[in-house]
């Protein structure tokens, strides 16, 4: 099987490696991927087909360059499919939707699309031009209109995707959560080792969140809770950085209130952290706390969940699906909820294993190859497209 997908860039985060998780499982299965980008995605196997489309740009960002992705990608896509024989389009996101739709159309082939979030909230949180969020929000749909079958990671975000659609009820919509992905520490370090790089002392509690830092995680919240737990010697340590210019000032932002807020001694900024090295500090902390605003389902929480390490979560989509507690989640816009939770955790043994029973059942919904469920569900799109 010849499959076609789209990214524009691989950057950090859970979303990129996802997409990276989607490739392999077809290059693992003995399939070609022929994947259009901007920038050379870094992926050595004999049938991956990497085609990199330059520009006399010095950077991929810019409205500029957005535009000029809308407008020539599409036609670039055709070509690529009908010179290549392509079997199956994969878009990888909504927008990608858009931009491969026209090959659906013009070649008459199947094409799966990955919801993997809301990038209209994410052009929100970064003060984009309300005529901007109108336009991607148009792109979106028209990219969701073109799929055969489109596959989000929660249930809400399934649910809003079949309210857009309106009378399209051909489109198949359907739920594949993300996974637990193996998780092999190749080179072991001892706990004391990892809190005496970070400045910690054994008997300390540790507090960590992690993802892409931007307006969306609200971290803000987490970090003016801090003062008000009722127990000493609490470290709150943030790994990840952004991606965007907004992103920066963001974290800069937050670094500003731990001052003002007087604990900035006590709140660590990792930045970016390899896989191996985030698992250490996960094994290393004493609960791990999302308190996001908007999600799509956060590979941070279910690795940390992997680690059996308690896991508290905002009452949002993406994080409901994972963690469904009540005792588990709560309102981002309630501090005094998260400081409840979290100073119960420190103070009182059965309620922490009450937590722990409650996390390690929601890890066990989690452990399974989404590798071959994303192939099984993508291989049906195309057979069953070809019976009609």
């Amino acid at each position: 099987m010849k499959v076609m997908t789209a990214m524009y860039t691989i950057r950090r985060g859970g979303a990129y490696d996802r997409f990276v998780m989607m490739l392999e499982a077809f290059l693992e299965r003995d399939c070609e991927i022929h994947c259009l980008s901007l920038s050379p995605i870094q992926i050595k196997h004999s049938l991956f087909h990497n085609h990199v489309m330059y520009f006399p740009f010095k950077t991929t960002d810019g409205l500029i360059v957005r535009l000029l992705v809308l407008s020539v990608f599409p036609l670039w896509c055709i070509w690529i499919a009908w010179r290549n024989g392509i079997d199956l389009l994969i878009a990888f996101g909504s927008l990608y939707a858009f931009i491969q739709g026209f090959s659906k159309w013009f070649l008459k082939r199947p094409m799966v699309t990955f919801i993997r979030g809301n990038s209209s909230f994410g052009l929100k949180m970064r003060n984009s031009f309300r005529y901007a969020v109108y336009l991607n929000r148009a792109i979106e749909n028209i990219g969701l209109h073109f799929s055969d079958r489109i596959i989000t990671n929660n249930i809400t975000a399934r649910g809003e995707i079949l309210n857009g659609l309106g009378k399209k009820k051909n489109i198949d919509v359907q739920v594949l959560c993300n996974n637990i992905p193996p998780m092999d520490i190749h080179e072991p370090e001892d706990i004391s080792k990892t809190r005496e790089k970070y400045g910690i002392t054994g008997d300390a509690k540790i507090l960590v969140t992690a993802g892409i830092l931007n307006r969306g995680k609200n971290i803000e919240t987490l970090i003016e809770c801090l003062p008000k737990i009722q127990a000493k010697n609490i470290y709150v340590l943030v790994v990840g950085e952004g991606s965007t210019k907004a992103d920066s000032r963001y974290q800069e932002s937050l670094q500003r209130l731990t001052k003002q807020l007087e604990i900035d001694k006590r709140v660590i900024f990792t930045g970016w952290l390899e896989k191996e090295d985030l698992w250490k500090i996960f094994l290393a902390s004493d609960v791990f706390v999302l308190p996001s605003s908007s999600e799509g389902m956060p590979n941070a929480m279910l690795e940390a969940l992997g680690l059996n390490l308690p896991c508290f979560g905002s009452r949002i989509p993406g994080v409901i699906d994972i963690l469904q507690y009540d005792e588990l989640t709560f309102d981002p816009r309630d501090e005094k909820a998260v400081v409840d939770k979290i100073q119960q955790l420190f103070t009182d043994q059965e309620y922490l294993d009450r937590v722990k029973g409650l996390c390690q059942e929601r890890k066990n919904a989690f452990v399974f190859d989404w590798k071959e469920r994303v192939f099984q569900v993508t291989n049906d799109t195309r057979l069953s497209v070809a019976k009609r």
